[in-house]
C-alpha cells in the first residue's frame, strides 16, 4: 500500500479550514460522547481525510445529491441487486448509502496486517484440526470444544492432503471500541458473503460520482478478485487442461443469490445448483445438454452440513451425494474445504490469542472481542456476576437462536438461562458488548442520521500468501443504539474507500497479454437446468406478449362498439381470451353498459391478477422467476428490460390505464425479443430460448383457430380483421388485398405464409432450424425427431386453398388445428424428456442425518 504523502495534505490546505459540524452537509450531526465516530473527531469537527469528500458533496448541493441518489437506486434496480429477507416473499433492492467511509493507507496497513495474520492462523488451525491435532495433544484447547461445541465434521477428518487443504478466502467482521481500536467480532469461512455486494457498491458509486471517486485516489478492489480467481485455478487438481470451476449456489431462494450469480459472471465461473452436478466413479460432473463435463473446482456457497447428503445431513437437497468421496479421491477441490465451518465456532475465539502464539509465535494484531466459552465453569460465574457487560450467543450460528443480552433480562429470566447453560454449557459463549463506531447515514430528505457501523473485510489466498481486498462492505444500522447490525434486520450498506497518495492504475479482470489464449467460437456446456429455464423464459415471454396483444385488441373493440354486430365481435374476442388464457370463469355476454363494467373487472383480472392462472401477470411472474435462475447468462441490456417489465403494472382497473400498460408491456417484450434475436450469440442456450418462443407462438395460433371455429363462423370479417391486428400483419394484408377481408386469405397469411414472421409456417421453419442445432445423443430416429417429422408432415397436408375446398371448411380447420396442437405438445414433452429431466431420484439412507 502507498502511504499518503504531503501532496494530498497540501490539496486539503488549499481548500481552506475544515468545516464545522454545524455547517454544510453535516449540519445537525452530533456524535455521541464516549463512542468513536468514523467521520467526526471528539471535538465534533470532520476528520481531515473527509475534507475533500465533504466539500465535493457540498458543491453538488442538496438537489443534485438527491438526483444522484435516485440514479443509484435506478442502477441497483436495473442491475437486479437484491438481498432477500427470509420469510418475506418480496425481493428487496439492495440498500446503499452514497456517503462512503474513508481510511488512509497508514490506518489500513495495520488492519491489513492483522487480517493477513488471522487468515494464516485460521489456515494453520484448520490443517491441524483435520490432521495431527497438535492443539489437543499440547492442550491448547479443551477436547470438548472441538468434539462437542459444534462445527467439527468427523466425516471430513481423514480426507485431506495438506498441500491442497487451504483456506482460499476468509471474511472477517471487525468493529471498534470507544477509543477507535479495532476488534474482531466474527469470521465467515464456509460460504462468506458480501464481497460481491462490496464490488457492486464500488461500481455504483464510481458511476454516480465519477469525478469525486477518481480525484479521491481510491485503491481499486478488482485485484482481489483477480487473485481469488487465479488461486482457484492454481489449486485445481487437473493440470493437463483448462479447469472447469463452478460456483455452487443453494438457488434463487437464498438471501444472497444475486451475489452468487454476479460473482459467477464476473469471475467467469459456471453457476450451478446441486441438481446440476452428479458424482460418477468418484468424480464430479456438470450435467449439460451436451453431456457430462468433469468439474475440477467447486467455489461453494453452501454450508458444510448440507454439502453431501450421503455422509452429512441426509435430507439435504442443496448438496451433491458422494462429493466427499470425490474429495477423498483428489479429483475435485472444494473451496473452502468442507469442514472449515469449525473455524466459525465462537468458542474458538476464547483461545485464539494462545493459538496465535502456538502456531505463529506472535501476538494477535487485531484481537478478538473478549470471549468466554461457557464450557469453562469459571467463565460462567464471571459472566453472571457482571451481566451488563455480556451478550450470550450460540457457539455455532443458528438463525433460530438469536443473541441474548443479559442486561435486558429480568432476574428470573437470567436464572432460567443459567440453568440452560449449566445443562449444555459447551454450546454457548459470552462476548463483551462492544460499543462499535458511529457514522452518518443520510435519510430520504438528505438529513444525516447517527448510525452504528460494522465492517466486513475480505482476504484471499494468492501466490505470495494471503492478500486483502483494499476496501470492504460496511453495514450500518440506522439507529445508533441498535445492538445487532445485520442486513436481515434492516441495516444499510456503505462502501469503504482506502485512500492512496498516488493515482491508482485501473485494474480489471480482462485477460492480459502474458499468455496466448486459443480462439473459441463456442462456450462451455449448458447445464440442463439452464436449458430448461431458457426454454421456459422464451415461452413465458411469448405467452405474455400474445395475451397482451389479444386483450389490447379486445379492449379497442369494446370501446368502439356501438352497433350490435360490433358487440357480437367483442363477445367473440372475449371468448377467445377466455380459452387462450384458460380463464374458466369466462366473461359472460356483452350486451349492455352494465356488463361493460363487469367485463372491465374481468379483463383487469386477466391482466393484473397474480393469483389467476393464465393471467398476464401470472405468466410474467414465472418469466421473471426463470430469468433470475439464469441471471449469470443474461446481458446487462436484457436485465434492464426485465427490470422494467417487472416494475410495470396498471395503477387501477380503468380501461385507459389497462390499455396504457398493455402498450408499454408489448413494447418492452418486443424489445426483449429483438435483443435476443440481434445480440445473443448462436449457442445452445439461444436455441432453447428460441425453441420455447416458437413453440409457444405456434400453440397460440392453433388455440386461436380452434376458438375461432367454435365461437363464430368463417365469415365474421370483423373478427378476422382483429386477428390480423393481434398478429401485427394488417398493413401487409391491406397492401396485398386492398382492404377486402376474406377468410381464406386471412387464414393463408396467418398460417401458411412463410414470409410472415408471426405465421405458423415461419414458426415450423424456425423450430426445424433450432432443433437441428441441439446436441444429439446419437442413435436413429429419437423421439423428438420422429415427432417433429410428424408435425411437419401434418402441417404440409393442408394449405388455405385446400381447407376451403372442403364441404365443411370449419370442420377441416378444427381437425387440422387440433392435430397440430397435440403434436406441438408432444414435441415440447419430448424435448423436456430428453434435455430437462435431469433431477435424479434420491433415497434417504438411514435417518435424516446420514
Amino acid at each position: 500500500m502507498e502511504k499518503n504523502g504531503t501532496g494530498r495534505e497540501n490539496d486539503f490546505r488549499k481548500m481552506g479550514q475544515q468545516a464545522s459540524q454545524n455547517d454544510g452537509l453535516l449540519a445537525g450531526y452530533s456524535p455521541l460522547s464516549g463512542i468513536f465516530d468514523e467521520v467526526c473527531s471528539r471535538a465534533g469537527n470532520p476528520r481531515e481525510k473527509y475534507d475533500f469528500l465533504l466539500r465535493s458533496f457540498e458543491r453538488l448541493g442538496p438537489s443534485e445529491l438527491k438526483r444522484r441518489k435516485e440514479d443509484s437506486l435506478r442502477i441497483l434496480r436495473e442491475n437486479g441487486v437484491t438481498y432477500n429477507v427470509y420469510g418475506d416473499e418480496r425481493e428487496r433492492i439492495w440498500s446503499l448509502d452514497l456517503f462512503p467511509l474513508l481510511m488512509k493507507s497508514e490506518e489500513w496497513d495495520q488492519v491489513e496486517r492483522g487480517l493477513i495474520q488471522r487468515s494464516e492462523l485460521l489456515d494453520e488451525i484448520l490443517k491441524d484440526v483435520y490432521g495431527p491435532r497438535k492443539l489437543l495433544y499440547e492442550r491448547k484447547i479443551p477436547p470438548q470444544l472441538l468434539f462437542h461445541s459444534g462445527g467439527f465434521l468427523r466425516a471430513c477428518a481423514p480426507i485431506y492432503d495438506s498441500s491442497t487443504f487451504r483456506l482460499a478466502f476468509v471474511a472477517t467482521d471487525i468493529s471498534r471500541d470507544g477509543t477507535g481500536k479495532f476488534f474482531v467480532i466474527g469470521d465467515r469461512i464456509q460460504a462468506p458473503s458480501g464481497s460481491g455486494y462490496a464490488l457492486e457498491n464500488r461500481i455504483v458509486l464510481s458511476r454516480v460520482f465519477p469525478s469525486v471517486y477518481r480525484d479521491s485516489q481510491v485503491h481499486r478492489v478488482a485485484l482481489y478478485f483477480r487473485s481469488l480467481r487465479k488461486t482457484l485455478y492454481t489449486l485445481s487438481p487437473s493440470k493437463d487442461r483448462d479447469p472447469l470451476i463452478v460456483l455452487l449456489t443453494p438457488g434463487p431462494g437464498n438471501e444472497t443469490y444475486f451475489e452468487h450469480a454476479y460473482l459467477a459472471g464476473y469471475l467467469g465461473f459456471v453457476l450451478a445448483q446441486a441438481e446440476d452436478l452428479t458424482v460418477r466413479e468418484n468424480k464430479v460432473f456438470l450435467k449439460t445438454v451436451e453431456g457430462l463435463q468433469q468439474v475440477d473446482v467447486i467455489f461453494r456457497r453452501v454450508d458444510d452440513w448440507f454439502m453431501d447428503p450421503l455422509e452429512l445431513k441426509g435430507d439435504s437437497l442443496l448438496g451433491v451425494p458422494g462429493i466427499l468421496g470425490a474429495v477423498r479421491a483428489g479429483t475435485v477441490l472444494v473451496a473452502n474445504p468442507v469442514g472449515s465451518g469449525f473455524l466459525e465456532n465462537r468458542a474458538l475465539h476464547a483461545y485464539l490469542s494462545t493459538l496465535c502464539k502456538f502456531y505463529l509465535g506472535e501476538e494477535l494484531i487485531i484481537p478478538n472481542v473478549p470471549t468466554h466459552w461457557m464450557g469453562d465453569p469459571a467463565a460462567l460465574e464471571e459472566v453472571f456476576s457482571e451481566p451488563e457487560k455480556f451478550v450470550l450467543k450460540p457457539a455455532v450460528r443458528n438463525p433460530f437462536e438469536p443473541s441474548v443480552f443479559l442486561s435486558l433480562l429480568s432476574k428470573s429470566e437470567r436464572e432460567e438461562w443459567k440453568k440452560k447453560l449449566l445443562a449444555r454449557p459447551e454450546r454457548y459463549v459470552a462476548q463483551e458488548i462492544l460499543s462499535g463506531s458511529t457514522c452518518p447515514v443520510f435519510s430520504a430528505s438528505g438529513e444525516p442520521i447517527l448510525g452504528k457501523a460494522v465492517f466486513r473485510t475480505f482476504t484471499c489466498l494468492s501466490e505470495n500468501g494471503y492478500t486483502t481486498m483494499p476496501g470492504g462492505l460496511v453495514r450500518v444500522a440506522p439507529k445508533h443504539d441498535e445492538l445487532i447490525v445485520t442486513n436481515q434486520r434492516g441495516a444499510v450498506s456503505k462502501d469503504l474507500w482506502i485512500l492512496s497518495s498516488e493515482e491508482k492504475k485501473d485494474v480489471s479482470l480482462l485477460p492480459g497479454q502474458v499468455e496466448h489464449i486459443p480462439l473459441r467460437r463456442k462456450g462451455g456446456g449448458v447445464p440442463s437446468r439452464v436449458a430448461d429455464n431458457m426454454f421456459w423464459m422464451g415461452r413465458y415471454a411469448e405467452r405474455a406478449e400474445n395475451t397482451a396483444r389479444l386483450v389490447r385488441e379486445c379492449l379497442n373493440k369494446l370501446l368502439e362498439s356501438e352497433e350490435s354486430y360490433e358487440r357480437d365481435q367483442s363477445s367473440v374476442l372475449l371468448g377467445i381470451i377466455s380459452r387462450v388464457s384458460h380463464n374458466n370463469g369466462g366473461f359472460g355476454e356483452f350486451s349492455s353498459r352494465e356488463s361493460l363494467e363487469f367485463v372491465r373487472d374481468k379483463i383487469y383480472e386477466t391482466v393484473a391478477s397474480q393469483y389467476s392462472s393464465g393471467s398476464i401477470r401470472h405468466d410474467l411472474d414465472f418469466f421473471i422467476r426463470t430469468t433470475k435462475a439464469v441471471r449469470d447468462r443474461i446481458s446487462d441490456d436484457t436485465r434492464h428490460l426485465i427490470s422494467q417489465i417487472e416494475s410495470e403494472s396498471p395503477r387501477n382497473n380503468s380501461y385507459g390505464e389497462i390499455l396504457e400498460y398493455l402498450q408499454k408491456l408489448i413494447h418492452l417484450l418486443a424489445s426483449l425479443s429483438g435483443l435476443s434475436s440481434e445480440n445473443m450469440s448462436r449457442e445452445t442456450g439461444y436455441y432453447f430460448l428460441d425453441l420455447g418462443k416458437r413453440l409457444e407462438r405456434s400453440q397460440f395460433l392453433s388455440r386461436i383457430m380452434l376458438s375461432l371455429v367454435d365461437l363464430t363462423t368463417l365469415y365474421n370479417k370483423g373478427v378476422f380483421e382483429s386477428l390480423l391486428n393481434v398478429n401485427d400483419i394488417r398493413i401487409t394484408y391491406r397492401r396485398r388485398y386492398k382492404y377486402r377481408i376474406d377468410a381464406q386469405s386471412v387464414v393463408d397469411i396467418l398460417l401458411f405464409d412463410d414470409t410472415n414472421p408471426r405465421s405458423f409456417a415461419y414458426q415450423v421453419s424456425r423450430i426445424r432450424e433450432n432443433a437441428l442445432m441441439l446436441p444429439s445423443s446419437g442413435g436413429e430416429n429419437p423421439d423428438e425427431v420422429r415427432i417433429f417429422y410428424e408435425l411437419v408432415a401434418r402441417f404440409k397436408e393442408e394449405d388455405a386453398k385446400r381447407l376451403f375446398e372442403y364441404a365443411d371448411p370449419a370442420g377441416g380447420l378444427r381437425r387440422w388445428s387440433g392435430d397440430i396442437l397435440e403434436l406441438l405438445k408432444a414435441t415440447s414433452d419430448s424435448l423436456a424428456k430428453k434435455y430437462f429431466r435431469y433431477v435424479e431420484n434420491q433415497f434417504r439412507l438411514g435417518g435424516p442425518y446420514g
